[in-house]
């Protein structure tokens, strides 16, 4: 007998499927059968869901996260990044190679893939790692990582020096027919920088990590893909300076897409310097007020494609030290789409686009989720945009407190996410309850 689902009452949106409005969203055996403009009678041992109020959108798809497992559980697991996820209504997470062992190889990504929707419930879609153990020096068996189930390649967070290396991966990404993710950070410009070079760092004697060195790497980047014809994904971007480097690649009609991570629209640097907070130690590094608006006005224009939660969760072990001693990154699958709504609220994005980059990711892989068309996977989020959300270190289903936003008020309260139609999280009745 097949299962049925029926999401009631709310409002469909879904840019990727035309829908903006008000009806029912049937699923049958976990795929998306069809929105109904009005109301379904659910018929015998069909599952209804009460989504009043409420959006229904597409489940969200994050690019750039790391889950802690394999190498480095006490973080992060699969477990707890899954529940972290749901709750913040994401469905696919795509974990950077930077694990222990690193994923360079086939039986690891297929592990991940495999393990992942097990112990965590989301749909796990590895970037792999582009060069053997991240070292910058002979790349890895792409052919066969991509039959493993990697759905592009890159080194993480490690600058590939070698941009004659550079070039041939993305003659064979291009081959391979992945998308190459490209971390554009120079790493020779950085040399221990731990915050933004300016004169937030002068004042706090902090080293410094210039925009050049974004501007260069993302330009060289630009450039090899323009003479190897390589999808490239270009991010997580934080200046002025690599948004010029996409505009002129887009203007060139090549397929560059880009993220930026959710804090990096509304933290600058200046923050720093009133907290001190270990917590605002990421990378890429916190930038100026210009960089910022400049961030958004790309956002919202469609030049950069989508919002990721960067989320690099840490202990208080790695955290509760000097600012220069802490390891980078924070903790953001649980805020992401607060800080997204939060710039709805400010004017700076409209509800659609919201919902867009949100789930524009499965767009910049080629992936069959994040849409509510017709034969689609239910991948499905059910949240209130308008009811906020305090973020407590007490309620995070994340094992890490590292978020420089504890105690704020975010707007965006997850009722239900749904992943192939079965509800991974569900808000309990009461303070959670849309």
């Amino acid at each position: 007998m097949s299962e049925v689902t029926l999401i009631t009452g709310g409002h469909l949106l879904c840019p990727w499927a035309g829908l903006d409005g008000p009806g029912t969203l049937e699923i049958i055996d976990g795929q998306i059968v069809a929105a109904h403009a009005g109301g379904v009678e659910p018929g015998p041992g069909a599952i209804r869901l009460d989504a009043t109020g409420c959006l229904v959108t597409p489940g969200f798809v994050d690019l750039h996260v790391h889950l802690g497992e394999p190498g480095f559980e006490h973080r992060e697991d699969l477990a707890s990044a899954g529940a972290a996820a749901s709750r913040g209504g994401f469905t696919t997470l795509c974990p950077g190679p930077e694990s222990a062992p690193v994923n360079d190889h086939r039986d690891l990504t297929e592990a991940l893939v495999r393990r992942g929707r097990e112990l965590s419930g989301v749909r796990i879609r590895p970037v792999a790692a582009l060069t053997r153990g991240l070292r910058g020096e002979r790349l890895t068996d792409m052919f066969d990582l991509a039959s493993g189930g990697a759905v592009a390649f890159g080194d993480g967070d490690r600058h590939i020096a070698d941009a004659g290396l550079l070039r041939r991966a993305m003659e064979y990404s291009r081959a391979v027919g992945r998308p190459l993710f490209v971390w554009p950070e120079d790493a020779t410009l950085v040399h221990g920088g731990v915050m933004h070079e300016g004169s937030v760092s002068t004042r706090l004697g902090l080293a410094g990590i210039p925009a050049a060195a974004e501007i260069a790497a993302a330009w060289r980047a630009v450039v090899l893909a323009e003479q190897t014809g390589a999808v490239i994904h270009l991010g997580p971007i934080s200046t002025a300076g690599a948004i010029e480097a996409l505009r002129a690649g887009r203007a060139k009609g090549l397929t560059i897409t880009a993220s930026v991570g959710g804090a990096h629209l509304h933290l600058t640097d200046e923050e720093i310097g009133k907290a001190y907070s270990t917590a605002l130690r990421v990378r890429p590094p916190l930038r100026p007020r210009a960089d910022v608006e400049a961030l958004r006005g790309a956002l919202a224009e469609g030049l950069i494609d989508t919002v990721t939660s960067l989320h690099r969760p840490h202990s208080a072990v790695e955290k509760e030290v000097e600012f220069d001693l802490a390891e980078p990154g924070m903790a953001g699958l649980e805020t992401t789409l607060g800080l997204v709504l939060r710039l709805v609220d400010e004017g700076a994005l409209t509800l659609r686009r919201a919902v867009e980059v949100l789930t524009a990711g499965a767009r910049v892989l080629g992936l069959p989720e994040g849409t509510l068309a017709p034969g689609a996977p239910a991948d499905v989020v059910v949240f209130d945009p308008k009811s906020k959300v305090r973020v407590e270190a007490e309620s995070l289903r994340s094992k890490a407190r590292n978020t420089p936003f504890l105690g704020q008020a975010l707007p965006g309260r997850v009722a239900w996410t749904l992943v192939g139609g079965r509800v991974i999280y569900a808000a309990e009745r009461g303070e959670e309850w849309p």
